[in-house]
């Protein structure tokens, strides 16, 4: 695997990571209004969903390189 690839995939993971614990905090918070964190967490909920899938086309686009290898 390139270093580009590594430090793009690092980079997803540690995003990915950033965005659980954001959306951990809007679960356990108490403050401002249901309608907004509900917004926020659907909105943070997304965004881990985005970088899941950027991982998973990534790894594809990986095991396609190495198979035609």
């Amino acid at each position: 695997m390139t270093r580009l690839v590594e430090i793009i995939t690092n980079t997803l993971t540690l995003k990915k990571q950033v965005l659980e614990v954001e959306l951990e905090d809007v679960i356990n918070s108490t403050e401002g209004k249901i309608e907004e964190r509900i917004d926020k967490g659907l909105e943070t909920l997304k965004s881990i969903s985005d970088v899941n899938n950027i991982k998973q086309t990534l790894e594809s686009y990986i095991n396609n390189n190495k198979n035609k290898k």
